[in-house]
């Protein structure tokens, strides 16, 4: 009776973390840091959650719009976007966007050099 029984193929993690995984590992991170900083900036900010929601995406579609552009100007808008952040007085939360900003620029450049 055992003999009979079909038996599933063993899922490994490591063969899940392998190179032509990597745009699917980094979108995953991407995913998860976007909602951990609405959350934050929703419970620790006190912002809005639609804004909150309204600004990583504005940041995603930042980030594809400046996708082949040289690293230095993504430098520049890391740097105009903490600068907004002082002249609004919400620091921590233009950090946090800025951040999301950087791993957008990552994922879509891990994307296109797959």
């Amino acid at each position: 009776m055992e003999a009979n029984k079909k038996k599933l193929p063993a899922f490994n993690i490591k063969d899940f973390f392998t190179k032509e995984n990597l745009p699917l590992i980094v979108l995953i991170c991407l995913g998860i840091f976007a909602i951990v900083s609405i959350v934050v900036s929703a419970v620790a900010f006190h912002i809005n959650v639609v804004i909150a929601c309204v600004m990583v995406i504005l940041e995603a579609a930042l980030a594809a719009c400046l996708n082949k552009i040289p690293l230095w100007i993504h430098g520049l808008v890391f740097i105009a976007q903490i600068v907004c952040g002082i002249m609004a007085s919400q620091i921590p939360f233009m950090v946090l966007m800025a951040l999301v900003y950087v791993f957008a620029i990552a994922f879509l450049y891990v994307w296109a050099n797959k």
